[in-house]
This record gives C-alpha cells, structure tokens and sequence, in this order.
C-alpha cells in the first residue's frame, strides 16, 4: 500500500495539506486527526456505503464526521487503513466496482472472512493487504 495513493483516497493535498510530502508527513496527519471530510471523501473514492463501512468504522464516527472538524488519532487510522486498502483494491482490480465488491465478499485467502471486516486492525489490513498484493503479482486469482 502506498502513502501517496491512500492520501489521494482521502482527498489529496486539498484535505490533508501541501506539507503532506512524505510518508513520515502522511503518518503524523493521521496521528493529528484526519478532518472530517475525510471519511466522506473515502465513502466517494471507495463507493463503500456507511452501512458497509460500519465493518470498520463505528456508527456513531460515521454519523458525527461531518459534524467534527477533526477525527481522533484511532479513527483517523482506521479511516487511513481503509482508504489505503481500497485504493490498492482498485489498483489490483482496475476499477472501484470490482474492488468493492471484493471488499464486501467472504474470500477464500482469508478463511472466508471479508476483507473490509478484518480492516479494524492494524494486523488485519497487513492480512488483507498481503492478500491484494499477491493478487495483483498472479499468485492468487
């Protein structure tokens, strides 16, 4: 998973600012707080809904995002870990509809869980990210 890609998911240097130049950068404006108009950029750049994204995200950050000028250091990493997931998604499966809809299915690679659902970890997202990218070099299909 790439930092620039997963910054670009959540609305690039418009959202996150012109000093996110680096991966170091990307981290510390996780551990800052993400804004709020973040997870609404990842529900646009993922075509994930709040209902879907509630395997990661709680209700109630969902519900109170837009109404927040910054997320928490967690939520903003779980909103990250998602955004960074999906963009790799796309890469692997060349558009946003198939890259959902492999996000919400139970998938064999991963003892049938579904991947969106594993993404409430840190060690999760590496699972499924590791997954992606075998995908991506033949392994898997």
């Amino acid at each position: 998973m790439e930092w620039s890609e997963t910054a670009g998911a959540l609305g690039g240097p418009a959202v996150l600012g012109d000093e996110v130049t680096t991966g170091a950068a990307f981290v510390h404006r996780v551990e800052e707080g993400l804004p709020g108009k973040s997870l609404t950029l990842l529900k646009r750049f993922s075509g994930l809904s709040d209902a879907d994204l509630t395997a990661v995200i709680p209700r109630r950050t969902l519900s109170n995002a837009r109404k927040v000028s910054r997320l928490t250091p967690e939520q903003s990493d779980r909103v990250a870990r998602t955004a960074g997931i999906a963009a790799l998604a796309q890469r692997v499966f060349g558009d946003s509809a198939a890259a959902r809809d492999w996000l919400l299915a139970p998938n064999p690679a991963l003892s049938h869980e579904v991947p969106l659902r594993l993404l409430r970890t840190g060690s999760g997202g590496r699972v499924v990210e590791a997954v992606l990218l075998r995908i991506e070099h033949g392994i898997y299909e």
